[in-house]
């Protein structure tokens, strides 16, 4: 059993794909890659023992998500988005000392790379329950915890597609699990035309923030992305 399963739901983005999958096989830990396609077929993948290919059948990213989660055999899930990447060898290896250390969960400062040539930006906020109930400063792409929460706080919300991932911390927060910073930008952000939060899906988000919001009882909530945060 590999200590760690990495996950990279895909749809769709080939040229970023390969650069995820490369960041992942430098990795210096033990693990397994899981890659989730949504979309159309994939490119042939590296020819790699630890890699997996699971076909979601366009059921969409969240549950692309828990497919991978259930398919998963490690102990640890880390996410990696299909158009990010990971900069440092050693990221999966600084999360497991921070797990082995007692936190349950552990999310990684990153650095945000514009595809229209502005200068890279540091990202760099830490985050709890407190603050969870606020913002969503926590980069998924930077994200490693234990495989048993799932077991306990269940999948993710499939009727949260824009903030599946915001909800899922607060949840683990909320729980009383210990979450963990790593202040190492190991986590390399792409913020291009095809991001999730890109403008036509404005009134989309906003009614998911809503619904996310009652879900926890927070009140109101601005609408932000992760570059407001810079």
């Amino acid at each position: 059993m590999p200590r760690f399963s990495v996950l990279i739901p895909t749809c769709n983005r080939p040229a970023f794909l390969a650069e995820a999958i490369v960041s992942v096989l430098r990795q210096d830990a033990d693990f397994e890659l899981l890659v989730i396609n949504d979309g159309d077929p994939l490119q042939p993948l590296p020819a790699d023992s630890r890699i997996r290919h699971l076909e979601n059948a366009r059921r969409g990213a969240i549950a692309a998500r828990n497919f991978g989660v259930a398919m998963a055999r490690g102990e640890v899930i880390a996410w990696l988005d299909d158009d990010d990447l990971w900069r440092d060898a050693h990221h999966l290896t600084r999360a497991d000392e921070a797990l082995r250390a007692g936190a349950a969960f552990t999310f990684s400062d990153g650095v945000m790379r514009f595809a229209d040539g502005t200068p890279e930006q540091a990202f760099a906020q830490d985050a709890d329950a407190a603050s969870l109930a606020r913002d969503n400063t926590i980069l998924i792409s930077g994200v490693c915890y234990e495989r048993r929460l799932h077991d306990e706080l269940g999948p993710f919300d499939a009727d949260l597609p824009y903030y599946a991932d915001w909800d899922w911390h607060l949840r683990v927060a909320r729980a009383g699990h210990r979450l963990a910073r790593i202040a190492s930008p190991d986590v390399v952000i792409r913020i291009h035309g095809r991001n999730a939060t890109a403008s036509d899906t404005l009134a989309a988000r906003r009614a998911n923030l809503a619904a996310f919001s009652a879900k926890h009882g927070l009140g109101p909530l601005t609408l932000k992305t992760h570059a407001d945060f810079l």
